[in-house]
This record gives structure tokens, sequence and C-alpha cells, in this order.
């Protein structure tokens, strides 16, 4: 008996969380075949028995593999999935050149034995070598697996996209974390979320060590790029730090060009000494997760401001007012104009009426 015109081809088993493909993917690989005799002629309608192992040489040697199952033959053809019945051990890494044995009946194996085609190797995409431990990452919210590799192509070089509500990647290391650096032209990293319902965060970053929970540098001097940039086309912000902000210098975007409705302040005086300055302590007690300072404080109190400056104030979607607190500064320099306007109408005041007192002296 003879079994030619064999195909055999590999499941799509390439990018997805890696950690899952192993409970949600099946490693089958599909195979069709023609049954013939010695003569070339097709054998008759029917069931018959096939015995199929997986050997790493070509003749002799042990079987790596083996599954035996009952399949229909219809003109001489017939069909199957190898490793639905018998999964592949985890021995059978697809890394390396296999030969498929396959025994009809009671017969002897066919020969030769027909050997794997590119195909086949799909399943190496389980264990690429610039991911090898991720096949062996424990499934649960998204994926942790150290990674490293080099890509010299036009395209992403690791790409993960997640349609649960776990981690799309997630890193856990007490000495390291995630590295990733590029030569190219491409982004370094690049996060997003896509669905309008999700109020998670795109990126967050943890540490309860004593180093930088975020590093950014851009070490190209002729580079006119920003370390970071963070928009947001919703009602959040585009960034939250919870605890003091250091800097060594910042700017606010002031172009004229970005401006329309211009128009100077007016009243700033009045406004300002209807503000308030406070002292206060922050209430840690019921709020210990804010990042807050004990001790004094000194500052405004948003809801008093929102009554004089509503465009100083912001809420957010919890319902907590914060101040913007640099914009005040344009309401205290008109306001400083407005006082100086008032000295200097004083004072002219004061000269005509020292002028006044002088003449009537004189007589």
């Amino acid at each position: 008996m003879q079994v030619r015109t064999a195909i055999l081809m590999g499941t799509a088993l390439i990018l997805a969380p890696l950690c899952l493909l192993q409970a949600q993917i099946p490693r089958t690989l599909s195979y069709q075949g023609i049954v013939t005799d010695a003569a070339g002629d097709i054998k008759p309608d029917g069931s018959y028995s096939f015995a199929f192992k997986l050997y790493d040489v070509s003749s002799g040697g042990t079987a790596l593999w083996t599954e035996s199952k009952t399949l229909s033959v219809k003109d001489g053809l017939f069909s199957t999935a190898l490793g639905d019945q018998v999964v592949f051990p985890s021995s059978l890494a697809f890394d390396q050149p296999y030969w498929l044995s396959i025994k009809v009946g009671s017969e002897a194996e066919l020969s030769p034995r027909t050997p794997l085609t590119s195909v086949g190797y799909s399943f190496h995409a389980l264990r690429a070598d610039t991911a090898e431990y991720a096949r062996q990452t424990p499934t649960g919210e998204g994926l942790t697996l150290p990674y490293s590799g080099t890509n010299t192509a036009n395209e992403d070089a690791f790409s993960i996209t997640t349609t649960g509500t776990g981690w799309a990647i997630r890193a856990v290391s007490s000495s390291g974390g995630i590295y990733v650096t590029t030569d190219g032209l491409g982004k370094v990293g690049y996060f997003e979320i896509n669905n309008p319902s999700n109020s998670n965060q795109a990126l967050r970053v943890n540490t309860t060590g004593t180093g930088n929970a975020g590093y950014f540098r851009i070490n190209n001097t002729s580079s006119d790029e920003e370390a970071i940039f963070a928009q947001t086309t919703g009602t959040g912000y585009a960034g939250y730090f919870s605890g003091d902000v250091y800097t060594t210098g910042s700017y606010q975007g002031s172009d004229i060009r970005w401006k329309r409705n211009i128009t100077s302040l007016e009243g700033a005086l009045e406004k300002v000494l209807a503000l308030r300055g406070v002292q206060f302590e922050w209430n840690l007690d019921d709020y210990p997760d804010r990042g807050f300072h004990e001790g004094k404080q000194i500052g405004f109190i948003a809801q008093e401001v929102e009554e004089i400056l509503p465009e100083l104030v912001r809420e957010n979607k919890d319902g907590y007012k914060a101040v913007d607190y640099p914009k005040i500064t344009a309401v205290l320099m008109e306001a400083i104009k407005e006082q100086q306007k008032q000295i200097e109408q004083l004072k002219a005041a004061v000269a005509a009426l020292q002028g006044q007192f002088d003449v009537a002296l004189r007589e």
C-alpha cells in the first residue's frame, strides 16, 4: 500500500499573547494524502487504521511521538489533524528536521518517511529565539516575559494586542525590568488604548524600590524631539503625578499663532483682593494614597477660586477640584499694573497738593 501526494501544513500560531497560546490554540498539523495499492490503484472507500510517528532521522531511530487513529477514505483521499488525539510533547520543539512515518493497517511502515516542510515549523513561533521563555510563562492577566531581540525590518519588532481586561505587557523583576532601545528611526515604545470606555492607564509604572519609576532621556544632541510626549483627547489629564514634581526648568506653550479672541484682563486687582490665601494641612487620614505631604501647606481653596476665577479651576471624573496655579501669575501681574496705576495717580495728586501747599506758604 502507498500514500502519495501527501500535503503537510501547519496551523496559524503566530502573534497572540504568547503565554496563552498553548491553552487557546491547538498544537496540530493538518495532513492530507491519497491511499493506493502497490500498483498505484486507489484503494476502495472505507475506514482504515493509521499509525503516525515522528522521528528526527529519515530511517531507523526512536519515535518521538506516536498517534494511532481510524480514518475514512473516500476516492482514495483522507485527511487528519496530527496531534489532535495525542498532543505533541514539549520536547518536540520543531526547531530541527523531522520525518513523518505512516503505517496503514497491519502493513509495514511506508517508505520513505515524509520530511516535514518548513510550514510545519510554524510551531517554533511558540518559542522564538528572542522570546524563548515566553512559552513557559503561566497564564494569567496579560504577558510576563524577558524579551531580547533585534529587528532590521521596517515593521514592529514586538507587537502585542489584548482584547481582554488584563495587561498587554506586565513585567515583574527584582533587579531589572523591560529595556528597549533602537538604532533606527522608529519609536522605542508606543502605548495606546483604543477602547473609549476603557478608563485604565495606557502606561503605568510603579516601583517599591529606591530608584526612579521611569527614566526618559535623549542622548542625541541633534534631536529636537521630546523625551516624553503625552497627549489625551479625552476629559482626563495627559499626565498625573501623585506627589511633588521637581524640574530644572519648564515652558508652557503660549505662541500667539495658537490663540484667538485675545483681550486684556479687566478688574484683576479686584479679583486678587477677593482671593484668600490659606495655610492648611492635607487630610492624610481619608486620602492616604494621594501622596500628600505632612505638615503646614500654603495655597488656595479650589471652590473659593472657582467663584472668582472659574477659568483656573477644573474638576476631575471623581468630582475633586484642582487649581491651575501657574495661570494665576497673569492675574497677579495685571493686578500689580492696576495697583501701580493707582499709585501713580495718588503720587500725582499728592504732588499737586504739595504744590498748592508750597504756594500758600509763600503767600
